[in-house]
């Protein structure tokens, strides 16, 4: 089983330099009289983006919600926590945390992710519970001048050492290509396999899968 806000900072300035007291006095009331004319500060999108994400294929629906979160020396990282079900009544819950490896700078247009994901799995056979740690990540680049086109390829493994319950492992990999539609939502295209190793192997997706993924 699988188991994605910063608030905005004030910098204001009070008071002004005098050489008199009551000219300083004065004028901080005659500022506070007035309304504040300063131009708002723009906002960092990086810190401030969150997502939510979904996808359907013939035989199964992902939704999953991301935003950045703090992780001290580590910095500010994409996590994201969603549920997966599909046709034959498995119910999957997906989170995972993913950090940003090397420089962009370096190499335009790249980005590698790396990191852990958790499942946590009702699977509808004999109701089987499953708990997993994978470890994968996702290379993705983005093509064209503005960036508003791409593809990616995604994989996670969970070996057997940190797979609990009736499985044995967990393979997750997915290939997906994206376009901009508008400022703030991409549309997907993507192949997806996700297999859980049970007695008989059990396929819960094997589907092209189309979503969209809208940032606020």
């Amino acid at each position: 089983m699988i188991g994605t806000a910063s608030a905005g900072r004030r910098s204001p300035m009070f008071g002004t330099l005098s050489l008199a007291f009551a000219a300083a006095l004065l004028a901080h009331a005659d500022a506070s009289a007035q309304p504040d004319r300063r131009p708002a500060q723009p906002r960092d999108s990086a810190e401030e983006l969150q997502v939510v994400e979904a996808y359907l294929s013939e035989n199964a629906l992902q939704v999953l919600y991301g935003r950045k979160l703090d992780v001290g020396e580590l910095g500010r990282n994409d996590a994201r926590a969603g549920v997966f079900i599909n046709e034959d009544r498995d119910l999957i819950g997906i989170a995972d945390m993913l950090f940003e490896v090397g420089e962009r700078r370096r190499r335009p247009g790249w980005t590698l992710q790396i990191g852990p994901r958790a499942y946590g799995a009702l699977i509808s056979i004999e109701n089987q519970d499953i708990f997993a740690i994978g470890l994968g990540g996702t290379l993705s680049y983005r093509l064209g001048r503005n960036r508003t086109a791409g593809f990616s390829i995604t994989a996670f493994y969970a070996p057997d050492i940190v797979t609990f319950g009736n499985a044995d492992n967990i393979k997750d990999g997915s290939v997906r290509v994206e376009t901009r539609i508008s400022d703030t939502t991409d549309l997907f295209l993507g192949y997806r396999i996700f297999e859980f190793d049970l007695d008989i192997d059990r396929e819960v997706d094997d589907n092209v899968h189309v979503g969209v993924r809208h940032r606020f």
